[in-house]
């Protein structure tokens, strides 16, 4: 998606400390990718970390998270892993 959705950054920040117990100082659209249905953003955390965050619109398919869950499990570096929510789900 290569232009911001409407959706407001505080929104953003909110579902992230519900979800994940995540503090976003910091929400920034990226406009890259080929899917139209997909946004996404860097999140600069109040801890020393920034997060890689992709919002989906339409049918999700989870096995993208798996996957990913299960390379970056078994060493894979090059793999970003999905970040489990407070109640473990990915």
């Amino acid at each position: 998606m290569l232009e911001k959705p409407a959706i407001q950054d505080e929104r953003i920040e909110a579902c992230l400390l519900q979800a994940f117990g995540l503090r976003a100082r910091r929400v920034e659209f990226l406009p890259l990718g080929a899917d139209q249905n997909t946004a996404v953003f860097r999140v600069t955390s109040t801890q020393p970390e920034d997060y890689f965050l992709k919002l989906r619109s339409g049918a999700f398919d989870e096995t993208p998270l798996l996957l990913a869950a299960f390379l970056s499990a078994q060493g894979i570096m090059q793999v970003i892993p999905p970040l489990p929510t407070l109640t473990g789900a990915l």
